[in-house]
């Protein structure tokens, strides 16, 4: 199944500066496939074929720390 992950505040106005590869690679190493960012937004297309919407929220959750 596909998803998207929407960041909000990412890279606006300069604040919360985050990179896009490391956002890319924080995904892949959480286990999620097809790892896809769009430009500087914060916005992330994945797809993972086992976990559950709950479960990837938990996992995206986790990895933040």
């Amino acid at each position: 199944m596909v998803f998207i992950a929407l960041l909000r505040g990412i890279n606006v106005g300069g604040n919360n500066k985050i990179d896009m590869k490391l956002l890319k690679q924080t995904f892949e190493q959480a286990g999620m496939n097809d790892v896809v960012t769009y430009i500087n937004t914060g916005n992330i297309i994945f797809s993972h074929k086992h976990l559950s919407k709950p479960k990837i929220v938990t996992t995206i959750r986790r990895s933040d720390s």
